[in-house]
């Protein structure tokens, strides 16, 4: 099962993917994987979740920057560290 917070980032994904009109199909072309394997990765109760590759491609596609996929208002607000917060939060979501 994936964690709480790679559902949150997942979920922001498919809001993205809506938002922009894109059906979980062509999303699974982009990134070169099956469309069952896309409906996994977007799917709670499984394991299957984007890897960084994947979310770097999904960003460029929608012209979405990526630290945004991570960060909330507030992390902007310490901007002092900001990189290292992105770098925290991207390692929590690689956690398995």
């Amino acid at each position: 099962m994936k964690s709480e917070y790679q559902n949150e980032i997942i979920d922001k994904v498919r809001r993205l993917r809506q938002e922009k009109r894109y059906s979980q199909a062509e999303i699974a072309a982009l990134l070169g994987i099956s469309e069952g394997q896309m409906g996994n990765i977007e799917s709670p109760r499984t394991a299957y979740k984007y890897t960084l590759e994947h979310l770097y491609k999904i960003c460029r596609e929608f012209r979405f920057p990526i630290d945004q996929l991570f960060l909330e208002d507030e992390d902007y607000e310490r901007a002092d560290d900001i990189i290292n917060i992105l770098i925290a939060k991207i390692v929590r979501y690689e956690r398995k």
